[in-house]
């Protein structure tokens, strides 16, 4: 199994067409997953990035439209935008995403992020 971590309004989808699980869903059983979702998204932390990972055991990151996960998000999770949420850096710069995110992938919509493994 290769779990993955996407906006939560796509994980349900992803998961089908992959058949691999994801963190976030669109049912009440996943209310976890999907705040967990959004924390990562909109992190500026590294070692809250690198925790929710780990504790979902992630594979691979789908990043999207960076204001609507931003937006999305922060409606969630009930706080406010923060200036460099990680949502942003994986959808508009690749290359400045943490060491442990490898780019790997970029459709029209996504951009596809391979988790390190650094055991």
């Amino acid at each position: 199994m290769h779990p993955f971590l996407a906006p939560w309004w796509l994980s349900p989808s992803i998961a089908y067409w992959s058949g691999q699980p994801g963190v976030a869903g669109s049912s009440h059983e996943s209310l976890n997953g999907i705040e967990d979702s959004a924390r990562f998204f909109l992190s500026d932390d590294l070692q809250r990035e690198r925790a929710i990972l780990q504790n979902h055991r992630v594979t691979w990151i789908f990043a999207y439209d960076s204001e609507r996960v931003a937006q999305n998000s922060a409606a969630i999770l009930n706080q406010e935008l923060p200036l460099h949420p990680l949502c942003r850096v994986l959808d508009r710069t690749p290359g400045r995403a943490p060491h442990f995110l490898i780019f790997s992938a970029q459709t029209a919509a996504f951009k596809l992020y391979r988790v390190a493994d650094e055991r």
